[in-house]
């Protein structure tokens, strides 16, 4: 069993990777809960790197790729990345960075990070947002809230 403390404070258990775990519905207390779920599909955010708006679409399918779906799969795919960018627009998040690595042997996913004023240092990379993200930014109560309603945002715009 594998724990992480994620950016709420609270402990979260879970067998294997944590991105497949959350893909493939078998971690449930991570922040916000699911913007989106069905049988093949899940956003939400992510427990360990506490970016205000990031979102994560997940496939639950074993595939690292885009090209190991059908195409029918690839076009809910597209449609659900489609209704994420018009739901983090509608929250306020006008410049979003969407980023797949297909390199992982992780479950395919898709991350939407929103692009803030402190991640333009960064350019494009994503891996140093993150750490900065986790050892730099103040993880208070009000900015907890601000994450918590961000994802709320989303979730109500997601259509």
């Amino acid at each position: 069993m594998n724990k992480i403390v994620n950016w709420l404070g609270q402990t979260m258990e879970f067998e294997g990777k944590l991105s497949s775990a959350i893909a493939k519905h078998k971690v449930t207390n991570f922040p916000g809960d699911y913007i989106y779920e069905d049988e093949l599909f899940n956003i939400a955010t992510d427990p360990e790197i506490p970016i205000k708006g990031y979102m994560i679409l997940a496939i639950s399918k074993d595939a690292v790729s885009i090209a190991d779906l059908t195409k029918d799969e690839r076009n809910r795919l597209m449609d659900l990345s489609n209704r994420l960018l018009e739901a983090m627009h509608k929250s306020g998040f006008s410049k979003v960075m969407i980023y797949q690595d297909e390199s992982s042997p992780e479950n395919l996913h898709i991350n939407f990070i929103p692009k803030h004023e402190w991640t333009y240092q960064f350019h494009s990379n994503f891996g140093k947002m993150g750490i900065y993200a986790k050892n730099n930014l103040n993880i208070n109560d009000e900015y907890k809230m601000e994450l918590l309603e961000s994802i709320k945002d989303i979730k109500r715009n997601f259509k």
